[in-house]
């Protein structure tokens, strides 16, 4: 679906997110054993929510005059707001016999599907799924399904679930508020700014009604992509499109363009904060859209510097040692803007300035100095291997052909390598000499803190690599959704199919670090779930 982050209504941040949660409780017909009855209890829990939310305005008040600190904490609700929620909570304790818990899944999985899940980035929402071919009406049942009849059943109780994912992916981690703070600085304007989680205290005030409208306007086929992969007859396909999809009508409002432009820099922004982290720094400019005319130098200037064969890496930890790991720089095109962002974790002995300042120079050697042929091949030979090993997992070609075809054009698969072939060392020079101003470039650098531990996973590092930059946060979603899953069966079925195929021998070599490391991460869920398990008997 078109629409992420960026497309969240002022004052809701986090809607989109919060959607794309609710459309895994069902429909009007799949998670439910009477509708009818369970809509009248839906009902009455949104009257309630009505004036729940007119008490909830009052103690906002209360927190702005100092009678209150936390309008979130029970302790300090009002007892017109205590009463409220205690009936709030029976209303939702009596509807659950009407709730028929991972239907959708359970449709899925005894049909021989498999990964079924969903991502929401700053441009887009992605459902997805594996099934055999021949399971192909079932899937475009279900998923019609979805995009028609959503229901916002146990709407409070999933938006709940939300904060506490925000708890622990953002709060709870060593760097997660400072990394929030970061894209906040860079992003003074544009919607990019506003995290996918959303600010906790809109999040607590979105309403099921909130969601109603967003979903009328979003979830439409006129703001819809549909991708598949795989073996299957083409013609098929195109006509379970036109029976399934073809009978929901168009959104009556068209989604509102996003209109707001980042305003270019006047001076440089500097982030310092201290985290349970290695010292590190993060160096970043604004750059272009996907689809841009400077996009493919870009590419091949982050290129240049990344990697052991890099230009950071033999500088900063072969002749300096004063980074650890990977220093790697990165282009990141989204749909509207882009960024350039060089990384480095630095050494005991060395502080993050030091650095900052080793990168900096590295970046004005581009500007006029020489750049070899030979350097330039070898980049653009790696981009080729590239642009091949990522056509050969059907997973990550779907992914790449919905974001291209959302972002700019799904033809980009077959453009973007050539594109690269045709950059010149005079056009990366004048990449450095039109981005890297210093007065529009934004940094951070975190310190340890005291008496903190450091944290870091060059695992998973080594693993993103060879996922393209575009993807690489679909993937980490699904790595966060893996660690909070509570579904052990689901979680137990999944590593069992990565194991197999591991095992088969068929993985191609660049995947498979990513896969050992959602096995890794899966195994320790299991693991996990299983000593609760026990536990509670």
């Amino acid at each position: 679906y078109d629409v992420g982050s960026v497309n969240d209504p002022r004052g809701q941040s986090g809607i989109a997110h919060l959607f794309e949660h609710m459309l895994f409780k069902g429909s009007t017909i799949i998670g439910t054993t009477d509708y009818q009855a369970e809509k009248k209890l839906i009902d009455e829990q949104e009257q309630l929510r009505e004036k729940m939310n007119a008490e909830m305005d009052k103690m906002r008040v209360m927190k702005r005059h100092g009678k209150i600190t936390d309008v979130l904490d029970p302790a300090q609700w009002t007892p017109e707001y205590t009463a409220m929620k205690k009936r709030f909570d029976e209303l939702v304790e009596s509807g659950r016999p009407f709730v028929k818990n991972n239907e959708l899944f359970n449709l899925y999985t005894t049909n021989g599907g498999a990964g079924l899940n969903a991502g929401t980035s700053e441009d887009f929402t992605i459902y997805f799924v594996q099934l055999p071919s021949n399971k192909l009406e079932l899937f475009f049942w279900l998923e019609s399904d979805r995009m028609a009849n959503g229901i916002m059943r146990e709407f409070y109780v999933e938006r709940d679930n939300v904060r506490e994912e925000r708890r622990l992916r953002t709060e709870s981690t060593p760097t997660g508020k400072l990394d929030e703070a970061f894209e906040a600085l860079f992003w003074q304007s544009h919607p990019y700014g506003v995290p996918v989680l959303g600010w906790a205290s809109e999040v607590e005030s979105i309403t099921a009604q909130d969601v109603r409208d967003f979903y009328k306007v979003y979830y439409a086929p006129n703001n819809a992509k549909l991708v598949l992969v795989g073996d299957f007859d083409s013609d098929k396909v195109v006509e379970l499109a036109k029976q399934y999809f073809g009978r929901i009508p168009r959104g009556a409002k068209p989604p509102a363009p996003i209109i707001t432009e980042e305003p270019k820099p006047l001076a440089e922004r500097r982030l310092h904060g201290e985290a349970e982290t290695n010292p590190s720094l993060a160096v970043r400019y604004h750059t272009a859209a996907m689809g841009h005319t400077d996009e493919a130098a870009l590419d091949v200037l982050a290129q240049l510097l990344s990697g052991k064969s890099g230009r950071l890496y033999k500088r900063l930890v072969t002749k300096e040692e004063a980074a650890i790991g990977q220093p790697f720089a990165s282009h990141s095109s989204r749909k509207y803007s882009g960024y350039f962002e060089v990384n480095a974790t630095v050494k005991e002995g060395h502080t993050p300035e030091q650095v900052e300042q080793m990168v900096l120079e590295e970046i004005d050697k581009l500007r006029e100095g020489e750049i070899s042929d030979h350097e330039l091949q070898k980049v653009k030979n790696q981009v080729l291997a590239s642009s091949i090993q990522r056509l050969r997992n059907n997973i990550g070609l779907m992914f790449q052909l919905a974001i291209y075809d959302l972002w700019y054009d799904w033809t980009y698969i077959n453009e973007s390598p050539e594109r690269m072939l045709q950059v010149t060392a005079a056009d990366v020079r004048r990449m450095v000499k039109t981005y890297f101003d210093p007065k529009t470039r934004t940094v951070a650098i975190y310190r340890t803190k005291p008496g903190g531990a450091t944290a870091e996973d060059p695992e998973l590092a080594a693993a993103l690599a060879s996922v393209p930059a575009e993807a690489q946060s679909a993937v980490k979603m699904q790595l966060t959704k893996i660690k909070e899953s509570n579904d052990l069966e689901k979680l137990q079925t999944g590593l069992q199919k990565l194991e197999q195929a591991l095992a088969s021998g068929q993985v191609p070599e660049e995947q498979k670090g990513l896969m050992n490391v959602m096995m890794k991460t899966m195994k320790s869920r299991v693991a996990e779930l299983e000593a609760a398990k026990k536990e509670s008997k």
